[in-house]
Protein backbone atom coordinates (compact mmCIF):
# COMPACT_ATOMS: atom_id res chain seq x y z
CA UNK A 1 0.00 0.00 0.00
CA UNK A 2 2.80 2.39 0.84
CA UNK A 3 4.53 1.50 -2.44
CA UNK A 4 1.47 2.56 -4.38
CA UNK A 5 1.65 6.07 -2.97
CA UNK A 6 5.44 6.40 -2.79
CA UNK A 7 6.13 5.52 -6.44
CA UNK A 8 3.76 8.08 -7.99
CA UNK A 9 4.82 10.63 -5.37
CA UNK A 10 8.48 10.02 -6.18
CA UNK A 11 7.78 10.43 -9.90
CA UNK A 12 5.90 13.71 -9.34
CA UNK A 13 8.60 15.09 -7.03
CA UNK A 14 11.36 14.02 -9.42
CA UNK A 15 9.60 15.58 -12.38
CA UNK A 16 9.07 18.85 -10.53
CA UNK A 17 12.71 18.89 -9.40
CA UNK A 18 13.88 18.22 -12.94
CA UNK A 19 11.60 20.87 -14.38
CA UNK A 20 12.43 23.30 -11.60
CA UNK A 21 16.12 22.63 -12.07
CA UNK A 22 15.79 23.50 -15.76
CA UNK A 23 14.50 26.99 -15.10
CA UNK A 24 15.62 29.13 -18.00
CA UNK A 25 15.75 32.76 -18.97
CA UNK A 26 13.65 34.13 -21.84
CA UNK A 27 16.81 34.35 -23.95
CA UNK A 28 17.36 30.60 -23.57
CA UNK A 29 13.82 29.80 -24.66
CA UNK A 30 13.80 29.26 -28.38
CA UNK A 31 10.89 27.17 -29.64
CA UNK A 32 12.90 26.10 -32.67
CA UNK A 33 15.35 24.20 -30.43
CA UNK A 34 14.25 20.67 -29.69
CA UNK A 35 14.71 20.06 -25.98
CA UNK A 36 11.81 18.54 -24.06
CA UNK A 37 13.01 19.63 -20.62
CA UNK A 38 14.05 23.11 -21.71
CA UNK A 39 10.83 23.71 -23.68
CA UNK A 40 8.67 22.39 -20.84
CA UNK A 41 10.51 24.58 -18.36
CA UNK A 42 10.12 27.62 -20.63
CA UNK A 43 6.42 26.92 -20.99
CA UNK A 44 5.89 26.37 -17.26
CA UNK A 45 7.91 29.40 -16.15
CA UNK A 46 6.35 31.87 -18.61
CA UNK A 47 9.72 32.49 -20.25
CA UNK A 48 8.20 32.00 -23.71
CA UNK A 49 5.75 34.84 -23.08
CA UNK A 50 8.55 37.03 -21.75
CA UNK A 51 10.67 36.19 -24.80
CA UNK A 52 7.76 37.13 -27.03
CA UNK A 53 7.34 40.47 -25.21
CA UNK A 54 11.08 41.14 -25.49
CA UNK A 55 11.05 40.37 -29.22
CA UNK A 56 8.01 42.59 -29.77
CA UNK A 57 9.72 45.44 -27.92
CA UNK A 58 12.86 44.96 -30.00
CA UNK A 59 10.79 44.85 -33.19
CA UNK A 60 8.96 48.06 -32.24
CA UNK A 61 12.29 49.79 -31.54
CA UNK A 62 13.71 48.64 -34.90
CA UNK A 63 10.57 49.75 -36.73
CA UNK A 64 10.77 53.14 -35.02
CA UNK A 65 14.42 53.50 -35.98
CA UNK A 66 13.67 52.51 -39.58
CA UNK A 67 10.86 55.07 -39.66
CA UNK A 68 13.30 57.72 -38.44
CA UNK A 69 15.80 56.78 -41.16
CA UNK A 70 13.05 56.90 -43.76
CA UNK A 71 11.97 60.32 -42.50
CA UNK A 72 15.52 61.71 -42.77
CA UNK A 73 15.96 60.26 -46.26
CA UNK A 74 12.53 61.52 -47.33
CA UNK A 75 13.39 65.04 -46.14
CA UNK A 76 16.67 64.92 -48.05
CA UNK A 77 14.78 63.75 -51.14
CA UNK A 78 12.23 66.54 -50.70
CA UNK A 79 14.97 69.12 -50.33
CA UNK A 80 16.63 67.78 -53.47
CA UNK A 81 13.40 67.99 -55.47
CA UNK A 82 12.78 71.53 -54.18
CA UNK A 83 16.29 72.55 -55.22
CA UNK A 84 15.64 71.09 -58.66
CA UNK A 85 12.36 73.00 -58.84
CA UNK A 86 14.09 76.18 -57.71
CA UNK A 87 16.84 75.63 -60.26
CA UNK A 88 14.32 75.03 -63.03
CA UNK A 89 12.34 78.10 -61.99
CA UNK A 90 15.53 80.20 -61.94
CA UNK A 91 16.54 78.86 -65.35
CA UNK A 92 13.07 79.66 -66.67
CA UNK A 93 13.37 83.23 -65.32
CA UNK A 94 16.80 83.51 -66.96
CA UNK A 95 15.38 82.24 -70.23
CA UNK A 96 12.51 84.76 -70.11
CA UNK A 97 14.91 87.60 -69.30
CA UNK A 98 17.30 86.48 -72.05
CA UNK A 99 14.45 86.39 -74.57
CA UNK A 100 13.19 89.82 -73.50
CA UNK A 101 16.71 91.24 -73.61
CA UNK A 102 17.30 89.78 -77.11
CA UNK A 103 14.02 91.35 -78.27
CA UNK A 104 15.02 94.72 -76.82
CA UNK A 105 18.49 94.56 -78.42
CA UNK A 106 16.92 93.63 -81.73
CA UNK A 107 14.53 96.59 -81.50
CA UNK A 108 17.51 98.87 -80.81
CA UNK A 109 19.56 97.34 -83.60
CA UNK A 110 19.70 100.28 -86.01
CA UNK A 111 20.03 102.91 -83.28
CA UNK A 112 22.81 100.88 -81.68
CA UNK A 113 24.75 100.82 -84.95
CA UNK A 114 24.48 104.58 -85.28
CA UNK A 115 25.28 105.52 -81.66
CA UNK A 116 28.54 104.27 -80.11
CA UNK A 117 27.50 105.34 -76.58
CA UNK A 118 24.27 103.34 -76.86
CA UNK A 119 26.20 100.36 -78.24
CA UNK A 120 28.62 100.58 -75.31
CA UNK A 121 25.76 100.78 -72.81
CA UNK A 122 23.99 97.80 -74.39
CA UNK A 123 27.23 95.84 -74.30
CA UNK A 124 27.63 96.66 -70.59
CA UNK A 125 24.08 95.54 -69.82
CA UNK A 126 24.61 92.46 -71.97
CA UNK A 127 27.65 91.47 -69.89
CA UNK A 128 25.64 92.00 -66.66
CA UNK A 129 22.84 89.83 -67.99
CA UNK A 130 25.37 87.08 -68.67
CA UNK A 131 27.14 87.66 -65.34
CA UNK A 132 24.00 86.80 -63.38
CA UNK A 133 24.50 83.22 -64.58
CA UNK A 134 28.00 83.25 -63.13
CA UNK A 135 29.61 79.95 -62.13
CA UNK A 136 29.67 81.11 -58.49
CA UNK A 137 25.91 80.66 -58.31
CA UNK A 138 26.10 77.28 -60.02
CA UNK A 139 29.02 76.16 -57.87
CA UNK A 140 27.05 77.05 -54.72
CA UNK A 141 24.15 74.92 -55.92
CA UNK A 142 26.55 72.11 -56.82
CA UNK A 143 28.24 72.40 -53.43
CA UNK A 144 24.90 72.14 -51.63
CA UNK A 145 23.88 69.22 -53.83
CA UNK A 146 27.15 67.47 -53.03
CA UNK A 147 26.69 68.14 -49.32
CA UNK A 148 23.16 66.71 -49.46
CA UNK A 149 24.36 63.62 -51.33
CA UNK A 150 27.18 63.15 -48.78
CA UNK A 151 24.69 63.46 -45.93
CA UNK A 152 22.38 60.94 -47.58
CA UNK A 153 25.29 58.54 -48.07
CA UNK A 154 26.33 58.96 -44.41
CA UNK A 155 22.77 58.30 -43.16
CA UNK A 156 22.51 55.17 -45.30
CA UNK A 157 25.92 54.01 -44.07
CA UNK A 158 24.84 54.55 -40.45
CA UNK A 159 21.73 52.48 -41.09
CA UNK A 160 23.81 49.67 -42.59
CA UNK A 161 26.26 49.79 -39.69
CA UNK A 162 23.44 49.59 -37.16
CA UNK A 163 21.82 46.72 -39.06
CA UNK A 164 25.18 44.89 -39.17
CA UNK A 165 25.61 45.30 -35.42
CA UNK A 166 28.74 47.43 -35.61
CA UNK A 167 27.72 49.38 -32.51
CA UNK A 168 26.43 46.46 -30.42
Amino acid sequence: MVNRFICPLTVVISASLILGGCATTPGDCDPSKESFYNNTSCLASGAYKQRQRNLQTELAAEQSRNAAFKAVLAELQLEQSQVRTTLKAREARYARLDAAWRDLKRSLGTEQQQNAALASRIEQIDSEVEARKAPAIESEAKRKTQMREDLKRQVLLLQQELDAGVYD
